[in-house]
C-alpha cells in the first residue's frame, strides 16, 4: 500500500511571494506559485498543486473564475504521455463564503483512467456542484503537431453546461505562473544563511546587472525592448529576468461559475484548492494503483507560497494535510515569524502577514464588489490582489511580495509577464506550448538562457 503524499519541495522563494503578498492591506497584496514545495510532493506530482487563481470574469462580471493548476515542468516534447489527470485524485475547490476559516461549499472534478497517446474520444472528467449536480465534459488531447510544419497548438475546448451555467476547461496550457525562480531560492536561502540579512542584489545580479554602477543586462541577456519583433509581437518581452516556468506545460482545471452558486449573505468569497487520495493506495498486480477508504488531503494552495519560503522542511508535509482551521488556530505561526525575521521583515508587516494567512485561514479571497476589466482575464490597476479583487493571471505577485517582506523598498525579479499572452475569454490561460517542428525554433520560450 501507498500512503496518501502531501506536498512540495523545490520553489522555496516562490513560497514567500504569495504568502506574504495576496491578501494583506489594500496598498500591498499579493500571491504567487507553489511547485513541488514539500518532499512528499517531489515524488508525486500529480497531485502537485502550483497555483490557484480566483477572479471575476472580466467580460461578465456575475461570474467567479476558478483555476487550478497541477503536476509541474510539463515538457511539450513528452505531453502526449504526460498530460493525464490522475483518476485516484479528487480535484477540489473549497469554497468559504462565512468569513471564518472553514469551507462552506465544494467543486469536485474527477476523472476516468486514460492511458494518453491520443486515444480518442480524451479523458472524461466528471464535475459536481455545490449544489449536488454533476455533469460531464471531455478533456482535449494533445498535441504534438506533424513532421511538416504544424505547430499550431490544439484548441482550448469549453464545455457548458446549460443547466446550471457553470463552463469547465481542463487540459494542458502553458502555465501561467511567471518569475525566475532560481533568484527566489537563492534569496531564500541567503535569508536561512544569514538570518535577518538576506542577499537582496540576488535578482539584479540574476537578471545581468552591473551590481556596482547598475549599468544594464549583458549583451548575453534578451532585454525588454531588445528582442526580435516576432517575440515582441507573440508577448515574449518578459524583462530581462529568467522566468523558469517559460516553455513548460501544466495541467489545469478552470471553472466559470455563477457567483449567486457560491455567495453567502456577504460579498466576500474565500478558495482553497486540495488534491486528495483515498487513504489507501493498492498497487495491483496488473501495475494499476486503486484508492479505498476516507479521502485524505495530498496538498492544498491558497495564498499561494506560504509553504514553499514560510515553512521549513520538515513540516512541509505537516502543512499540505493542514485544514485551513489549523491556520486559524496558530499551529504554524511561529514558524512563519521565524522565517519573516529571517528576511528582516519588520513586526508591522509580520502582524500583516499573520492577519492574512492565519487568522482566517491560509485562503485566496475575493471581493464580489471590486470591478475586473481589461484583456487577459483582466488587468485594471483598480482591481486584482492590491484592491481585494482576488488573484489573477497577469498579476506580477513576484514583485509585490519580495517588496512587501522588504518592508516596502522595492525588490523585484525582473520577470514581468508570461512568455506567452493570456486569452480574452474564458478560460483565458494560453494554449499548450508546442514542440519545435525539426529543431527549427519558431517560438523562442528561452529555455536556453
Amino acid at each position: 500500500m501507498i500512503r496518501s503524499r502531501s506536498k512540495k519541495i523545490a520553489l522555496a522563494a516562490l513560497a514567500l511571494t504569495v504568502a506574504l503578498a495576496l491578501q494583506l492591506t489594500p496598498p500591498t497584496s499579493i500571491n504567487a506559485s507553489d511547485h513541488i514545495d514539500g518532499p512528499q510532493l517531489a515524488n508525486d506530482h500529480a497531485s502537485d498543486i502550483n497555483d490557484m487563481y480566483f477572479f471575476l470574469d472580466p467580460n461578465d462580471n456575475s461570474k467567479v473564475v476558478l483555476i487550478m493548476t497541477i503536476n509541474p515542468f510539463l515538457i511539450s516534447s513528452e505531453i502526449i504521455g504526460q498530460a493525464i489527470f490522475d483518476h485516484n485524485l479528487r480535484y477540489r475547490f473549497e469554497i468559504e463564503n462565512t468569513g471564518d476559516a472553514a469551507p462552506d461549499r465544494f467543486i469536485d472534478v474527477r476523472f476516468d483512467r486514460y492511458v494518453g497517446r491520443e486515444v480518442e474520444p480524451g479523458q472524461m472528467a466528471t464535475i459536481l456542484l455545490p449544489t449536488g449536480r454533476s455533469f460531464h465534459a471531455v478533456v482535449p488531447i494533445p498535441s504534438q503537431g506533424d513532421d511538416v510544419g504544424d505547430i499550431e497548438p490544439p484548441p482550448l475546448t469549453v464545455t457548458t453546461d446549460a443547466e446550471s451555467g457553470v463552463s469547465f476547461y481542463s487540459g494542458d496550457p502553458d502555465d501561467p505562473f511567471f518569475l525566475d525562480n532560481t533568484a527566489a531560492n537563492r534569496f531564500v536561502l541567503s535569508s536561512v544563511r544569514n538570518p535577518g540579512n538576506p542577499n537582496r542584489e540576488i535578482f539584479r545580479n540574476r537578471a545581468g546587472f552591473n551590481a556596482a554602477d547598475g549599468s544594464s543586462p549583458d549583451a548575453d541577456h534578451q532585454i525588454q525592448g531588445q528582442l526580435p519583433a516576432q517575440a515582441r509581437n507573440q508577448g515574449l518581452d518578459q524583462g530581462p529576468g529568467r522566468d523558469t516556468y517559460a516553455g513548460f506545460n501544466t495541467l489545469c482545471i478552470a471553472l466559470s461559475v455563477p457567483a449567486s452558486m457560491l455567495r453567502g449573505t456577504g460579498n466576500e468569497l474565500g478558495l482553497n484548492g486540495v488534491t486528495q487520495r483515498q487513504r489507501f493506495q493498492t498497487v495491483q498486480t496488473n501495475g494499476q494503483v486503486v484508492g479505498s477508504g476516507p479521502w485524505v488531503t495530498a496538498d492544498r494552495e491558497g495564498v499561494p507560497l506560504v509553504n514553499n519560503g514560510l515553512i521549513p522542511p520538515a513540516r512541509k508535509d505537516e502543512y499540505n494535510g493542514a485544514p485551513t482551521v489549523d491556520d486559524a488556530n496558530g499551529r504554524f505561526r511561529e514558524d512563519i515569524i521565524q522565517s519573516l525575521r529571517n528576511f528582516g521583515t519588520n513586526n508591522a508587516n509580520i502582524a500583516v502577514l499573520l492577519n492574512m494567512i492565519q487568522v482566517r485561514g491560509d485562503i485566496l479571497r475575493l471581493n464580489l464588489t471590486v470591478p475586473n476589466t481589461g484583456p487577459g482575464g483582466g488587468n485594471n490597476a483598480s482591481g486584482g490582489p492590491a484592491n481585494m479583487g482576488g488573484r489573477r493571471l497577469q498579476d506580477d505577485v513576484g514583485d509585490a511580495t519580495f517588496t512587501l517582506i522588504n518592508n516596502g523598498q522595492p525588490l523585484g525579479d525582473f520577470v514581468d509577464r508570461n512568455d506567452f499572452v493570456f486569452g480574452n475569454t474564458f478560460p483565458f490561460v494560453a494554449p499548450q506550448v508546442m514542440p519545435n517542428p525539426n529543431g527549427v525554433n519558431k517560438r523562442d520560450t528561452r529555455l536556453r538562457l
